[in-house]
């Protein structure tokens, strides 16, 4: 989900596309970001952490501040898997034990790291906390940061399908849905938050090139008015679906229908979003910002989430209990939004300079692992 400058945790998000160098020959690998995709990283965390904190507020979702969320809903998941796919296309011509070292250590050390953490928050707040829901909670991705748990099932079904045709492999990556739909377990999150989400880093994988020329032509009337249409559209068919099942809450048949619809929202709705990227990209001071916030979303993520639980669970709750006429102000909902708002912006920052701190940094970004490769001479082994 970041990258940070001299170490391979570029695996969070794979190295970029080849595009003309900057200050630098392009045959060394110096190569140009997309600033695209990194506004839509940028905009994607920027939806989740504002989800959370609209979740967080009591009666928020029925206010004017849910409009962004709901906006963002059908993009920001999507869109952040198939840009994270559209950078591990190196993946496919790898085996797992180069994965191993190349990427899958980078993702495993902060979230073993930062889910136990996570995970005690979820389930204290649930009344389970056991031992056995811990373990399970960090080996299944559930409660926790399991958007680095997928990268890392995602990356070794990558690995495990490269010689596979890509429209095959895609195709492939849409079953598990299907028969999670089939079979009635839409209700586990972490199982629907595998199989939601692995078609969209597929086609980002595979078809890579089809979305950099989606964004070359932000420009074009026509594929923006395409854009505009399938979003609208397929929302409004979605929110007709939403209608129709039972309000007072879903049957698995009711629940597997919808998941099997939102599969749809990677084509219909991340097309608008990366288009609404490409758009900020050329807004200078705009695209700095929230391009900035793109290259860092791994401090943004593991951090938010904590935070927000410590400043409304914690602080808060017992700034209002100690003197409640004097710190009335604070159960407004706008007061509370701001403040989770702020309090994810914050938390960003400061894990942010954690990631510069000499050791410490290795919680977000560990140092590569040793290997051992061959020299060339005569057989032997090198430390490399």
């Amino acid at each position: 989900m970041s990258e940070t400058p001299g170490t391979a945790a570029t695996a969070v998000t794979g190295p970029d596309r080849p595009a003309p160098a900057v200050g630098g020959d392009p045959q060394n690998g110096v190569r140009e970001r997309l600033l695209w995709a990194d506004c839509a990283k940028g905009l994607s965390i920027i939806a989740v952490c504002y989800m959370h904190v609209i979740s967080g507020v009591p009666g928020a979702k029925d206010s004017g501040w849910q409009w962004f969320s709901t906006v963002m809903d059908p993009v920001r998941m999507p869109m952040f898997f198939l840009i994270s796919g559209l950078f591990a296309h190196r993946v496919i011509s790898r085996t797992l034990g180069d994965l191993w070292y190349r990427r899958l250590w980078f993702l495993l050390v902060p979230y073993l790291v930062f889910t136990p953490v996570q995970a005690a928050i979820r389930i204290s707040m649930t009344g389970d906390v056991t031992w056995a829901s811990m373990l399970r909670a960090i080996a299944l991705g559930d409660p926790g940061i399991w958007f680095l748990y997928a990268l890392m099932v995602f990356n070794i079904a990558a690995c495990l399908l490269r010689r596979v045709p890509p429209l095959v492999a895609v195709g492939m990556s849409v079953v598990p849905a299907l028969a999670a739909a089939a079979a009635g377990l839409t209700q586990y999150n972490e199982i629907t938050h595998l199989t939601a989400y692995l078609p969209a880093f597929f086609l980002g994988l595979h078809f890579r090139e089809v979305y950099f020329r989606l964004s070359e032509a932000a420009s074009d009337w026509r594929v923006v008015s395409a854009a505009v249409v399938a979003y609208v559209g397929w929302e409004r068919v979605m929110a007709d679906l939403t209608h129709r099942v039972d309000p007072d809450g879903w049957t698995s048949r009711e629940a597997a229908l919808m998941s099997v619809a939102s599969l749809v929202r990677i084509f219909s709705a991340v097309p608008a979003g990366i288009l609404l990227a490409t758009w900020i990209a050329r807004i200078p001071v705009v695209s700095t910002a929230l391009a900035a916030v793109g290259r860092n979303t791994l401090p943004v993520y593991v951090s938010h989430h904590a935070a927000l639980f410590l400043v409304n669970a914690v602080i808060l709750r017992r700034l209002f209990e100690s003197d409640p006429e004097r710190w009335a102000f604070l159960t407004g909902m706008d007061t509370q939004i701001v403040i989770g708002l702020v309090t994810c912006a914050v938390a960003g920052m400061l894990f942010y300079r954690l990631g510069r701190v000499p050791v410490l940094k290795w919680v977000l970004y560990p140092p590569a692992l040793p290997r051992r490769r061959r020299t060339g001479q005569g057989g032997g082994l090198s430390a490399g």
